[in-house]
């Protein structure tokens, strides 16, 4: 679970992405993982595992559990709540996503561009028994591959998409990505055609479709969708695009109108 950096020409703190990889890799854990876990599945030796245990443990970003098993601690929820803070979303539209998830009962989201990366900022979950998880707010990058990113991708100008797509192909073999770019530039002409995109993963079987929403200006700065399991989205697949539709027009329309106090 090695992490490349951000920025191949930047130089890195090693201690530091040492301690970053380990604090994903416990937040991504299916259950929460012994610090010898962490050292087979990062490939670091065990000393330097328990040196950046305890250092995240005294700053309160781990806790250990009394069977020896690892979780984030309360000051990743203090950076969180700070992070969370700087998302300036427009109360209209948290409420149309809302208004989304009660309509079809389904996982539904707001992404929005800022900051030239599309960014989830409002989740709201579904009321159906079987739900999709592992998404989050603030969850970024790999905006070709991600329903919200491709509704984005398709509207936005030339030198973003080009920038946004060169930083998720960076790690592909020439070959890959010649092929990645054509598969992906058919893509967003058919989301330009039809309205909305679609991201299939086939593994677990979940489907999502995000539909671009536009400012006053006409310019894209992000998407509504949903998030479902590809069964039910099958079954339902022309209500919820119309429904999710209608909510990025509606978004599209609040975000014309001036704001009241």
């Amino acid at each position: 679970m090695n992490r490349k950096s951000t920025s191949q020409s930047q130089p890195t703190l090693q201690t530091v992405e040492r301690a970053l990889n380990f604090l994903e890799f416990v937040a991504a854990a299916r259950t929460p993982p012994t610090v010898q876990q962490v050292s087979v599945g990062l490939g670091l030796n065990i000393t330097t595992c328990y040196h950046l245990m305890r250092t995240l443990l005294s700053r309160g970003y781990l806790e250990r559990r009394s069977d020896a098993t690892l979780r984030l601690g309360g000051s990743v929820g203090a950076l969180f709540r700070t992070y969370q803070l700087g998302f300036n979303v427009n109360e209209k539209l948290s409420a149309i996503v809302t208004d989304l998830a009660e309509t079809t009962a389904e996982t539904s989201f707001l992404s929005t561009l800022d900051d030239r990366n599309v960014i989830l900022k409002v989740l709201i979950e579904g009321s159906q028994p079987l739900r999709v998880g592992g998404l989050y707010v603030g969850l970024t990058g790999n905006e070709p591959r991600r329903a919200a990113g491709k509704a984005v991708l398709a509207h936005a100008d030339a030198d973003l998409r080009e920038e946004i797509i060169e930083r998720s192909s960076s790690d592909l073999t020439p070959t890959a990505r010649r092929r990645f770019l054509a598969a992906l530039s058919r893509e967003l002409e058919d989301v330009r055609t039809r309205g909305y995109a679609v991201d299939v993963d086939t593994s677990p079987g979940i489907t999502s479709i995000g539909c671009p929403i536009f400012d006053q200006g006409g310019s894209v700065v992000g998407a509504i969708g949903i998030v479902a399991p590809t069964s039910r989205f099958d079954e339902a697949r022309e209500k919820l695009v119309g429904d999710v539709s209608d909510a990025a027009r509606e978004a599209t329309t609040a975000l014309g109108l001036p704001l009241g106090p």
